[in-house]
């Protein structure tokens, strides 16, 4: 077998955004690691910098090396047996590249080889199923520290001896899932749907890294079941309501709907919901502690997530709107200009700005609000609050900068937008365990370097965001007609 075709299969069959920040993500937790254990002085140093590059190896193996999964379809499809053979020896180099050189270096500093190698097992099964299986398990997985925090799980880690005694086990399993699917998606063509059914991984075919982003909207209307079709409402839209006609021709979420529209499309978040709802009633149905206190237990962990990463989601899924309205030479987009009741250029900029942010700015201000009560109702410390409000703050900042860019004609390329999304999630996730820690007689005191390190990183990405923002406001301002496309 060609080691030369082993080891360029990943980088041939992703995208080359997804390459290079998969790239930098990985020298970052490495270096970051290394960083720690030359600087450490402290016993039992070994294990943050095994930690921190679990991290960087998550994200190669949920985003990057799952992909080689695509060319085994393609394989198969083509009747070409030698190269699944191929794709099959790259999956198990990278495993083993991925596990063995840290086992080794962890071994020379008398480090317990056999828990890094478990861990580090884990880490690359559970990303490789996290692309694997269906995206509503995919979604699902966003809830787990919420979970973990809710019920109140104690899981030996890996610096733990009852480690050994479940992750082996927990190894072999995720094993055997990844085998199941692998066997399964390479049988059955799936690629042509866009299903929840649908792996994770098979979106990375159709786009960079966030899911329609390259699907037109008729595509899109036509993979969307029939049930979650939009019952839309024109009643007021017309000349007299420039907003919302165009809300109409924009489309998405900005869609005005009947009652009965509001709740399908809210059908898939409350089923979603539901989840971790059921998951920790049964917690307090097997508890011994009080049913008020773990019922707002609960209800801290499920409110804070949803307005979390609600207000992520709401970013997201605009400025993947904006994105593909403004993306392609048309008529679509230029018709938007024979509107009537628009009046001059001057109000027609101003009108598609207001529609453009209300509605997502009034979704986050929402969030912000119940977040930010429900922190200050539980007697939260001063720097839970200090650091909800800068991510809060910061998501804001994420969504108008980007939105301005698209508008102004100065689009963010894929690779910046995939960047903005993952830095964005990242730090999102560092503080989902917040809303839930507030509850209790004794709240969790946050350490000063972790509060300090968050507080620079955004200090940083504020800086970058306020940066484009200025950048895409210029252009916004410069631009001749709201309605040219950027392509």
């Amino acid at each position: 077998m060609n080691v030369r075709a082993l080891l360029i299969a990943p980088w041939r069959c992703s995208h080359t955004p997804i390459r290079w920040i998969t790239l930098v993500v990985l020298l970052l937790c490495t270096a970051g690691g290394i960083a720690i254990a030359i600087f450490s002085a402290k016993t039992g140093w070994m294990w943050p910098p095994i930690v921190l590059y679990s991290g960087g190896l998550a994200y190669v193996w949920a985003f990057y090396l799952c992909s080689l999964i695509l060319l085994a379809i393609d394989a198969r499809q083509l009747r070409l047996p030698g190269m699944q053979r191929a794709v099959i020896g790259a999956l198990l180099f990278y495993a083993l590249l991925s596990v063995v050189p840290a086992t080794l270096l962890c071994g020379l500093f008398d480090g317990d080889m056999l828990a890094v190698a478990l861990l580090l097992s884990l880490v690359v099964l559970g990303a490789l199923s996290f692309a694997l299986l269906p995206r509503y398990y995919a979604i699902l997985c966003g809830l787990l520290p919420a979970l973990y925090n809710a019920l109140k799980l104690h899981i030996p880690g890996p610096g733990d001896a009852a480690f050994l005694s479940w992750a082996p086990a927990a190894v072999l399993v995720l094993a055997i899932l990844c085998v199941w699917r692998w066997h399964r998606l390479v049988r059955d063509d799936a690629s042509g749907t866009n299903s929840f059914r649908d792996a994770m991984v098979l979106q990375y075919r159709r786009s960079n890294q966030w899911g329609a982003i390259n699907m037109d909207s008729t595509q899109q209307v036509r993979q969307r079941p029939d049930w979650l079709q939009p019952q839309v409402d024109l009643r007021l839209a017309g000349p007299q309501r420039p907003d919302t006609a165009l809300r109409v021709a924009l489309g998405g979420w900005y869609l005005p709907k009947t009652p009965m529209g509001h709740l399908r499309s809210a059908a898939p978040v409350l089923l979603i919901a539901l989840v971790p709802v059921c998951a920790v009633a049964l917690g307090i149905s097997g508890s011994s502690k009080r049913f008020d206190e773990l019922a707002w237990l609960l209800a801290a962990s499920v409110v804070g997530w949803v307005c979390l990463f609600g207000g992520m989601g709401a970013m997201i899924s605009t400025v993947m709107l904006f994105t593909q309205r403004w993306r392609k030479p048309n008529a679509e987009l230029s018709l938007l200009a024979l509107l009537p009741g628009l009046g001059d250029n001057a109000r027609l900029k101003r009108e598609l700005l207001w529609t453009g942010l209300r509605r997502p700015l009034l979704a986050q201000a929402v969030l912000a609000i119940v977040l930010l009560a429900m922190a200050i109702h539980t007697h939260a410390s001063a720097a839970s609050l200090l650091l909800v409000a800068v991510t809060l703050l910061g998501g804001t900042l994420c969504l108008v900068a980007c939105l301005l860019c698209t508008i102004g004609g100065r689009p963010l390329p894929g690779w910046a937008l995939t960047g903005l999304g993952t830095a964005l999630g990242l730090l999102i996730g560092a503080i989902s365990f917040l809303p839930s820690s507030m509850v209790g007689h004794k709240p969790l005191v946050l350490p000063t370097a972790y509060v300090v390190t968050m507080l620079v990183l955004w200090v940083a990405m504020d800086v970058l965001l306020l940066w484009l923002a200025r950048r895409g406001w210029r252009a916004w301002r410069q631009r001749p007609h709201p309605f040219l496309s950027n392509a």
